[in-house]
């Protein structure tokens, strides 16, 4: 800290966090009930400030916190992933502060930053868009356990939770091909993301093997969210008749909902004119209009098992399965998917 700034008090943690000032309190020395939400956002508020407490029950309040990093706290798959955190840290006598990026990779170094000098016990990272070398970097010189999720990197205090993302688009573009789709589109999200990468490959895969190619003028990047989904779906239905995809996948089931709107938008419909799939197998898929076909991640498991993995280094044991825990990623079909119109 500047020693030309004056210290954080307990009472510019409570403006911060917008709570009470006997909140702080009861947070630092736990002597009354306070919901886990308010909890949560006034540790993360003591670590954005640096605000050091006196009294040894402050240190007891914080001494068992891990940092919980995602990339975007609208998107309901991250909010199931903490829910599995948050449930397993309880258990385990730890206390999860969750951080959220909003997909700004400049916001995400910054927390990074500041958790390299907070009392934290370990972090959990989920869907960390920096550059694998930036990543590697920060992990390597991490004096705390790591757990990511949904990246890969060897490191000796790193462990990785993945799901095979590959494959999972590999079945879904599959599924579409079945169903006689030639001209099948894919709408990436963040074009550096490794999860992307992971999803094109399976299906470049798939077209492959079935003779056809992924045309670039069918793969744009756009950003993770509904909105992102209905621009990119938007620009795609501006197309020729003869390029315009009959099936387009999604990067995430965030992007597929604003591709059902863009399609309904321009007086198409779904499956009968276009059919689409998304991924992650948010709740509000299976409820979207059409259900969605999407494929899945078991995200609350993910997050209970990143947590227990997570114990289990800090303890001083070595990750299981030599750092790399995969789980599975099936196709769930539902009735946004269906055979190709190709007379439109």
């Amino acid at each position: 800290m500047d020693a030309k700034k004056p210290r954080p008090s307990l009472h510019n943690v409570a403006q911060r966090a917008g709570v009470s000032p006997a909140t702080v309190s009861r947070v630092l020395n736990n002597t009354a009930p306070v919901r886990d939400v308010v909890r949560t956002r006034v540790l993360a508020t003591i670590s954005e400030l640096g605000y050091a407490p006196p009294g040894r029950s402050a240190q007891r309040a914080i001494e068992n916190a891990i940092a919980l990093l995602i990339s975007d706290i609208l998107n309901p798959f991250f909010a199931e992933v903490f829910r599995g955190v948050q449930d397993e840290a309880s258990a385990l006598g730890f206390l999860p502060i969750l951080y959220d990026s909003t997909e700004d990779a400049q916001r995400e170094r910054q927390f990074l930053r500041a958790f390299a000098s907070q009392p934290l016990r370990g972090m959990i990272l989920c869907g960390s868009r920096l550059a694998s070398t930036e990543l590697s970097s920060f992990c390597q010189a991490s004096r705390v356990p790591i757990v990511l999720i949904n990246r890969t990197l060897r490191c000796p205090h790193v462990a990785c939770i993945l799901t095979n993302l590959e494959e999972g688009a590999w079945r879904a573009a599959r599924h579409l091909l079945d169903l006689n789709h030639a001209r099948i589109a894919f709408l990436s999200g963040p074009i550096r993301s490794e999860q992307s990468q992971a999803r094109r490959r399976g299906v470049e895969r798939a077209l492959t093997e079935a003779g056809l190619i992924l045309r670039p003028e069918l793969c744009p990047a756009s950003n993770p969210n509904s909105d992102g989904g209905f621009q990119a779906m938007s620009a795609l239905l501006t197309l020729p008749a003869a390029d315009r995809p009959t099936a387009v996948i999604a990067y995430n089931d965030m992007m597929a909902l604003g591709v059902l709107n863009a399609i309904r938008a321009h007086h198409w419909r779904v499956p009968e004119d276009i059919s689409v799939i998304g991924a992650d197998d948010i709740a509000i898929a299976a409820h979207a209009n059409p259900p969605l076909t999407t494929i899945t991640q078991p995200k609350y498991r993910m997050g209970r098992t990143a947590m227990q993995v997570l114990q289990r280094m800090i303890q001083g044991r070595p990750p299981p399965e030599d750092g790399y825990t995969l789980m599975e990623s099936a196709l769930i079909v539902r009735e946004s998917t269906a055979p190709a119109n190709n007379g439109k």
